[in-house]
């Protein structure tokens, strides 16, 4: 892009600044939930990477399982959350989302705490579910149940610290996973849950307040719930598991054969029934599907790099747990630094400003390790670059994506819309990991480094499509628009 062209754009938005409204206040009790939503939503968010790091850890402890069953422990929470996130969405915007919350954060602390002792994996796999279904009803409404607090100017500052805290909590969970694992041992980590699931509902309790849909409620179409579920469950254990079984091994293909026989049922079902799991109408929306596209490429490298990195610190260059745990760092530093002028950048600038120019950051982000990434060991000029760029651009993306897409829609329907967004976000992490995975292959493989270049190639293809889409694509609305859609989806 010209710098002239360049210098216009910073021009307006500096106009846009100074001519902006004065600032709505936001009442304490707002911030109070905010910070209880914001809570569960990094406890979940923090639980979906952190096992991956302690995964070595707890195959030497059930050294009598095989490494085909142990894997499961870190699959079964993804396949779990991303199944169950519509059902929790909707749920929640037909019976409370506050009740949702506080029983979410109930049944990940009990999961969490069956973790921490399981005598065997396979309790641990099912330890490893319930907490998957806490998070899946902590996670949409976690954000809905607070929205209603905030005045609706407000809602991008709301929305953008919400959304944020998902992000820096998984690029946290690899740093603090090492430092523990350093310390102690895989099942402090889960039961480092244990009471801050506890404090968030205790001032659930206190602070929340309950809320639902006020539109008029039939009975749910069970069979799309069904349906809808087990698409989802079918595609992410296909994923999650082709690394594992291989790719055309027998129940890889049929996962994917299913879900392509499931999905277009659960669509269709969506778009006859009068009450659908899913509302389709909110999703043609054109900032809604297209953020949900770049939402899907930013999340697909976003959550799998967060396993590469502290693979290549400690696999190629023979860091420690406590080296690679500190070496994760500036990702999460420069995401909560960002992440406390977002709010207000979306709100002053538009959202649209800061998705456009943070998709570029990715992107050099993955092609700075490809120039200056080697065996010999040299962070400061080629890892830790890497890390705080992305985590700069992921905090500059995301966020404002998720209150794009929440923005668009009524009230009535933030726990679904909210729920959708971060289905495509963990399946997209799922894949991601997948696909890592893949490429990487055998850790002592002779070309070792070609293979992490492979991938930081993959997937600086990802975020520049994500960053095309972005800037061609994705469409500038105005205030007038958003209250005009989300009236429309009412």
């Amino acid at each position: 892009m010209p710098l002239t062209t360049g210098a216009a754009t910073l021009r307006r938005v500096s106009e846009t600044v100074r001519s902006a409204a004065p600032t709505v206040p936001i009442p304490r009790r707002a911030w109070k939930a905010l910070a209880v939503g914001c809570a569960g939503f990094s406890l979940m968010s923090f639980n979906t990477t952190a096992t991956n790091l302690a995964f070595g850890d707890i195959a030497d402890d059930f050294s009598g399982a095989s490494q085909a069953t142990v894997s499961w422990v870190a699959s079964i929470f993804f396949i779990g959350l991303a199944s169950l996130l519509l059902v929790s969405g909707r749920v929640a915007d037909r019976v409370g989302r506050r009740r949702l919350y506080l029983a979410g954060l109930s049944t990940f602390a009990i999961g969490s705490l069956l973790s921490a002792v399981a005598p065997s994996v396979w309790v641990l796999i099912v330890a490893r579910l319930t907490t998957s279904a806490g998070g899946a009803l902590i996670l949409p409404s976690s954000l809905a149940v607070v929205l209603p607090l905030f005045p609706k100017e407000r809602h991008f500052t709301a929305i953008a610290l919400w959304s944020a805290t998902g992000p820096v909590a998984s690029a946290v969970a690899p740093g603090v996973s090492a430092m523990v694992l350093a310390a102690a041992s895989w099942r402090v980590l889960y039961a480092l849950s244990i009471p801050i699931a506890l404090l968030a509902l205790v001032g659930g309790v206190r602070v929340l307040e309950e809320s639902k849909a006020t539109r008029s409620a039939g009975a749910l179409d069970v069979v799309g719930v069904v349906v809808g579920t087990a698409a989802i469950a079918s595609l992410v254990f296909a994923v999650s598991q082709g690394p594992n079984l291989g790719w055309a091994s027998a129940p890889v293909v049929g996962g994917f054969v299913l879900t392509a026989i499931l999905l277009p049922t659960f669509i269709w079902r969506c778009r006859v029934h009068p009450e659908p799991l899913l509302n389709l109408d909110a999703f043609l929306l054109k900032p809604v599907w297209i953020a949900n596209l770049a939402n899907f490429l930013m999340n697909l490298p976003g959550l799998g790099i967060w396993l590469v990195w502290p693979l290549y610190l400690g696999r190629v260059w023979g860091y420690s747990k406590l080296q690679t745990g500190l070496g994760l760092l500036p990702g999460p530093i420069v995401s909560g630094f960002i992440t406390s002028y977002g709010g207000k950048l979306s709100e002053k600038y538009g959202h649209e400003v800061l998705v456009r120019w943070g998709s570029l950051l990715p992107i050099v982000s993955m092609a700075w390790p490809l120039l200056f990434l080697g065996d010999e060991p040299n962070y400061w000029m080629s890892v830790g670059p890497a890390i705080g760029l992305f985590g700069a651009g992921w905090s500059l993306t995301q966020p404002p994506l998720n209150s794009g897409v929440m923005t668009q829609v009524s009230a009535d329907y933030y726990g679904e819309v909210n729920a959708a967004f971060n289905t495509v976000r963990n399946i997209a992490g799922a894949l991601g990991i997948a696909v890592a995975v893949a490429i990487l292959g055998d850790p002592d493989r002779p070309d070792r480094a070609a293979a992490y270049d492979r991938v930081f190639t993959t997937f600086l293809v990802l975020v520049s499509a994500c960053a095309v889409i972005l800037f061609f694509v994705y469409p500038k609305v105005s205030r007038t628009a958003r209250s005009g859609a989300a009236s429309a989806t009412g």
